[in-house]
């Protein structure tokens, strides 16, 4: 159990009345990319919303690093800090410099940390996502992958073990996603951060998926590799799979950047 960094065990919820979610079950190993698929409306966001404890679930458990928490319960202190979240469009704040809008979960858990270190964690998170240059820019001056890597920056200022995605390619050109995908995988490998992702995404899928679940009608239909997924005979499955990728043309030699804007 020391390779699990997050389970999830029988979980039912929804809202105002209505289950959207029933007994679902998976777990995401040390370093893995653990994806949560479905046709729009599955409930892939009501999943991630209810695991990152934003809202009371109906029944399950889910257990971080070995610690279980109830339906009812909400993550503690310890644990909010070795988890981090890209949240779908990056949600930055328009007022604050993308220095600034990363140092906020800096701010929030640790507001007695002399400035000029968070702004060295700042910086040092910035480069990570090659996103230095623009320390001292406002989000109004950021391209759409700039300032989703803005908010990567964020997402990982604490240096998470642990990396919720929603959606993290959602509106880029198919270059723009690419890079994106990449700088996961990078990630990943640099800093040994296990992730979640809610994508719809087939290219992104192709690329950065270890494992995934597929949610239909509130379970799960299937829980596999991507290998699995794209070998399956169901027909939903297939149907989900081999849908047109958007065409590559001859852009391969687009396909490793230098993250120039």
């Amino acid at each position: 159990m020391d390779d699990i960094t997050l389970k999830v065990d029988h979980l039912k919820a929804g809202y105002d009345g209505k289950t959207i979610l029933n007994d679902i079950s998976f777990d995401v190993k040390k370093g893995e990319i653990r994806m949560i698929l479905g046709s729009s409306g599955c409930g892939k966001s009501t999943l991630m919303n209810n695991i990152l404890k934003l809202y009371k679930s109906e029944n399950g458990t889910i257990t971080y690093f070995g610690k279980t928490f109830g339906a009812k319960e909400g993550l503690d202190f310890e644990t909010r800090l070795r988890t981090g979240v890209l949240f779908q469009n990056g949600a930055l704040l328009s007022d604050l410099t993308v220095a600034e809008n990363a140092m906020l979960p800096l701010i929030r858990s640790m507001p007695y940390m002399p400035r000029k270190q968070m702004e060295a964690i700042v910086a040092d998170r910035l480069e990570k996502v090659h996103l230095l240059h623009a320390f001292h820019k406002y989000p109004s001056e950021l391209s759409g992958g700039m300032k989703r890597r803005a908010a990567l920056a964020r997402a990982i200022a604490l240096k998470p073990e642990l990396l919720f995605c929603d959606e993290p390619s959602t509106g880029l050109d198919p270059v723009t996603a690419r890079s994106l995908d990449e700088l996961l995988l990078e990630l990943r490998d640099t800093l040994g951060v296990s992730m979640v992702i809610v994508s719809h995404e087939l290219e992104s899928i192709k690329i950065v998926c270890d494992r995934f679940i597929y949610l239909k009608d509130g379970y799960v239909l299937m829980d596999g590799t991507l290998q699995q997924g794209l070998d399956s005979e169901d027909p939903i499955l297939r149907h989900f799979f081999n849908r047109q990728c958007p065409k590559e043309e001859d852009h391969n030699e687009y396909y490793h950047f230098n993250f120039i804007d």
